[in-house]
């Protein structure tokens, strides 16, 4: 495989696990969101949950009241669980964006390089041509001159 194909491999391989880290971080930003948004809902369901046990409940009220609560806690286990895991991706995603980042780097120096001796012997090239041909030039001037 040539080194501009691995450039452009590295480069496309860049892009997705950027791509993929958007994707995550919107993801982990949902999640917040919807964390936040339950814990909220089961403070003021506490409230409101003290306020009518202080006026007394019925065991089937109360039955309700454990199950809502129970519900919340389980979905706010999952979310945090699932925010949990968007952290070990995006960690495990960025690790992945800075290797191949350094590889890009340093495969772009080496095309870097590559040019660079290319131009420098075109210069060499161009220099022995020009060389050669004021060589004779000056050969066939000399001949003329004799």
């Amino acid at each position: 495989m040539s080194l501009e194909s691995l450039r452009k491999l590295r480069a496309q391989e860049v892009e997705r696990l950027m791509m993929e880290l958007a994707q995550i971080t919107r993801t982990l930003t949902q999640n917040e969101e919807r964390c936040r948004d339950i814990e909220t809902q089961i403070q003021k369901d506490v409230v409101l949950y003290d306020r009518q046990s202080a006026q007394g409940l019925t065991i089937e009220v109360w039955l309700e009241w454990q199950g809502r609560i129970d519900s919340q806690q389980a979905a706010l286990r999952r979310v945090r669980d699932e925010i949990d895991q968007a952290v070990e991706t995006w960690q495990h995603t960025q690790a992945l964006l800075i290797e191949a980042s350094q590889e890009r780097r340093l495969l772009d120096r080496v095309a870097d390089k590559r040019r660079e001796a290319q131009r420098a012997e075109e210069g060499r090239q161009e220099q022995r041509t020009t060389d050669e041909a004021a060589s004779r030039r000056y050969s066939v001037g000399k001949a003329s001159h004799s």
